[in-house]
Parts: structure tokens; sequence; C-alpha cells
């Protein structure tokens, strides 16, 4: 029976289908089983038959089974990735978050002493700054969509999707 497996992996390397392999089987054995005259002969066909194709289809068993173990594998390293972006979106936000609010309170002590004339650059630093916070809350919200968390795929890629839209429009200036 090594023969038989040996065509189930030839078989499934040159992209045979198991459905293709099984009637090819089965029209071979209907043939051998029409030209037997002996009732004792069919039966031991039918049985070396199953044989045959048990042994035959075993090596699509066994790459279904690494298909199935590699999509596992695979689901399990995208939900590691999806933690790690979680963890990252959120520390871009809350912590940069906080050391921002610090630069903006520092700021404002420093400015409350200065004379009108360098307070407008401050006001320049401070409008610099809220770009880098809105900059970074963007990030935060594309690495990991809190709406992902909230509503789920469906409206988190809508709203991806809208956010792709407006920059283009607002890149493309047709």
């Amino acid at each position: 029976m090594g023969r038989a497996y040996e065509l189930g992996r030839r078989a499934l390397e040159e992209q045979v289908s198991v459905v293709e392999l099984a009637s090819l089987h089965h029209q071979v054995l209907i043939d051998l089983i029409r030209t037997s005259e002996n009732e004792q002969h069919k039966e031991q066909l039918l049985r070396s038959g199953a044989e045959f194709l048990s042994e035959c289809v075993s090596p699509y068993e066994m790459a279904h089974r690494g298909f199935q173990d590699a999509v596992k594998a695979l689901r399990q390293l995208n939900e590691t990735l999806e933690e790690e972006i979680k963890r990252i979106a959120y520390a871009v936000h809350d912590e940069a978050g906080q050391l921002l609010v610090a630069v903006h309170l520092a700021l404002a002590e420093v400015a409350m002493g200065m004379p009108e004339a360098q307070q407008e650059q401050f006001t320049r630093i401070k409008d610099l700054l809220n770009e880098v916070e809105k900059h970074l809350r963007r990030y935060s919200h594309e690495l990991r969509p809190t709406i992902l968390d909230d509503l789920g795929w469906i409206p988190a890629i809508r709203f991806l999707a809208d956010g792709v839209s407006k920059t283009s429009e607002f890149a493309d200036p047709h």
C-alpha cells in the first residue's frame, strides 16, 4: 500500500482535488468489478479498493491537519499582535497625553511672567503642541480604534475608511 500513499502524495503535489481523486478511484473500481465474474473476487476488490483509497487520501489528511495547525498558530500570533497594538496605542494616547498636559501647564506658568510680545511666541508654541497632541491622538486611534473594542469590526472599518477618504480629499486639490 506504500504505492497508494505515494500516488496520493503526487496527486496532492499536482493539485488534484480529493473529489477528482475519489471519482477516478470510483470509476476504476467500477470497471474492475464489472469485469470480475466471481463474487468473492468482487468483495476482495472492494476491500482492497477501500484500503487503497484510504492510503491514497492520507497525504491530503496530513496536509489538512497541518493547515489547521498553521491557522491555529496564525490566530494565536494575531491575538498576540492585537494585544501589543492595543498596549502601544494606549501608551501613545495616555502617556504622551500626560506629558503634553504637563508641558502645557509648564508653558502657561512660564508665560504668566512674560511681556506681551513674547506671549505671542508662546501662543505659537502652544499651537504646535496642540498639533502634536492631535496627531498623537489620531495615531493612537489608527493603531487601535476604540470603536473596535466598543462596537466591533464593521464600524471600525467604516471609521478607518472615512478617515482615509477625508485625508485623501484633503490631499487632493481637485
